[in-house]
């Protein structure tokens, strides 16, 4: 029905209506002119149409006839190509058809192939719940057995804890067994050097009273002897100062070894407190600490005798002092007794 009416004669005089309306047109315009038609053939039509226009134009004397004539041609080429077009459209059929029924085949031999492969995979699944079930059999006895290591491991975990306490007791005790070691040691540094003190002191005191002493004799001498006496009580001054000086000196000697021993029992209180996790070099360094003391009290006694010794030359010397200056008496005693012998013999 749509052919009927979309022919060149009608599309024709539609275009050429649509063209005297002076107003823009297309092709549905031209289709509901001619009250129908399919656009496979409207459009040919329309572009031959505008195709013929410069003829027109050129020729306006062209029978509409002869227009209609070539218009017919056009439709009949119009309608060749349609029917290649149809023909065509049956050729697709046709392979689309072939295709399905290739689709079909292979869809069918790919069921087929999934039915064999669907009953491998239920055997494959029966032989998987059969591992399973072996499987759980094994992980069941590894779970008791797990069970066991975990009651081995608690137990041995208790004995962990045991031992641990123990030896956090132990600790306690070596802690407390150090701390009264250090306590011991720092008492008995303490004690060293509160006597040393007093030995420096006592020498002090003694080396200052025999001082005192000697010069009080030596001012007595120096009164009772001449300028010889005097010569020599000078002599014995130089030599006092020498030993004050020399007594002096072995007081600062004594002192920069207090200051060392003090320095040292710092250094010691130190090491002692760094030294905590060590307790055998701590008795080792003890041992050497004590030694030290022990030796530097051995050179102060020594150094004690050698004072005393000198005390007692110097006394030696006093009394060979106090001799002469009873000889020298003597010897005056003994003039004064000849002058007056020969005073009174003239006489």
């Amino acid at each position: 029905m749509s052919l009927k009416k979309a022919t060149p004669k009608a599309v024709f005089e539609a275009c050429e209506q649509l063209e005297l309306q002076s107003s823009a047109w297309n092709r549905d315009d031209v289709r509901l002119s001619i009250g129908g038609g399919s656009f496979s053939v409207i459009d040919p039509l329309i572009q031959a149409w505008r195709k013929l226009q410069p003829v027109r134009e050129v020729a306006p004397s062209v029978p509409t006839d002869l227009l209609i004539q070539v218009a017919t041609m056009l439709e009949q080429q119009v309608s060749d190509y349609v029917g290649e077009i149809e023909l065509r459209d049956q050729e697709r059929e046709a392979t689309l058809l072939a295709l399905n029924e290739a689709v079909a085949e292979n869809l069918q031999r790919l069921e087929f192939e999934l039915t064999e492969q669907l009953a491998l995979s239920q055997q494959a699944n029966h032989d998987l719940e059969a591992e399973c079930s072996r499987l759980e059999h094994e992980l069941r006895e590894k779970a008791q057995s797990f069970l066991a290591a975990e009651i081995k491991l608690q137990v041995s975990e208790e004995a962990t804890a045991s031992l641990s306490e123990r030896l956090k007791e132990q600790q306690a005790f070596y802690e407390s067994s150090l701390q009264q070691q250090k306590q011991s040691q720092q008492d008995e540094s303490t004690r060293s050097l509160e006597l040393h003190q007093q030995q420096v002191n006592q020498l002090k005191m003694e080396s200052q009273q025999q001082l005192t002493q000697q010069k009080v004799e030596l001012v007595d001498a120096a009164q009772l002897s001449e300028d010889r006496l005097m010569r020599l009580l000078d002599q014995g001054r130089i030599e006092l100062k020498e030993l004050q000086r020399s007594s002096t000196e072995k007081l600062e000697v004594l002192s920069r070894e207090q200051q060392t021993d003090k320095q040292l029992v710092d250094k010691q209180s130190h090491e002692i407190n760094s030294l905590e996790a060590a307790l055998q070099q701590s008795k080792l360094d003890t041992t050497q600490l004590v030694l030290q003391y022990e030796a530097q009290l051995v050179l102060l006694n020594n150094d004690k005798l050698i004072i005393q010794q000198q005390l007692t030359e110097q006394a030696a010397e006093k009394d060979g002092l106090e001799s002469l200056a009873n000889s020298i008496k003597q010897l005056q005693n003994q003039i004064t007794n000849d002058q007056a012998a020969k005073g009174v013999s003239p006489k």
